[in-house]
């Protein structure tokens, strides 16, 4: 009779040990991996920001400011340099921008720009001019943040730039180019 219970408790050891893997054994599992492909989003200049034509006081600071909606101000010793201030080429920078239809999107413009010049009649370089008040107006803008737009549902949207020329007194006759860079990101 001792030999039965021998043969017992070793069954009931065999039971309660875990399972040992057998050498070479695998096990699968699968998961999933998604994505969804958007077209990009592009912005195209279409057009300058365009200060027009100005003189200079010789004794005093001046400015002119372009409204993204159009228009120009003068202020200081800055003025048109045309009859009835109506220069012709005075503009806001427009930006079209395209992507996917409906979808949010975020512009990331500069505060300040830095005008680089040629001196008229010698080509020497003029003495830069700030650009500054840099104010950015989205067509699709809705609400206080001005950096947010949404695409129409033909995936199109417009933005215009406007901004301040300042002028010191005594700024030689000159032309001057900014470069003007913005970025659209979706949101």
């Amino acid at each position: 009779m001792i030999l039965p219970r021998l043969l017992l408790a070793a069954s009931t050891a065999a039971l309660a040990a875990p399972a040992m893997a057998a050498s070479g054994q695998s096990a699968t599992a699968q998961g999933q991996a998604e994505a969804v492909v958007v077209e990009p989003i592009v912005a195209v200049a279409l057009n300058d920001l365009d200060f027009g034509s100005l003189t200079a006081s010789a004794t005093a600071s001046g400015s002119v400011t372009v409204d993204p909606g159009g228009g120009a101000s003068y202020a200081g010793g800055a003025a048109p340099a045309c009859p009835g201030g109506s220069c012709a080429g005075i503009a806001p920078a427009r930006f079209a921008v395209r992507g996917e239809a409906s979808r949010s999107y975020r512009v990331n413009a500069p505060a300040a720009i830095t005008a680089t010049g040629t001196l008229i009649g010698s080509g020497a370089t003029a003495p830069d001019l700030a650009i500054d008040a840099l104010l950015v107006h989205l067509d699709s803008h809705t609400g206080g943040d001005t950096t947010s737009g949404k695409l129409d549902t033909k995936g199109q949207d417009q933005i215009t730039i406007g901004g301040r020329l300042n002028v010191p007194a005594g700024t030689s006759a000159a032309h001057y180019h900014a470069t003007l860079t913005i970025l659209v990101t979706y949101s």
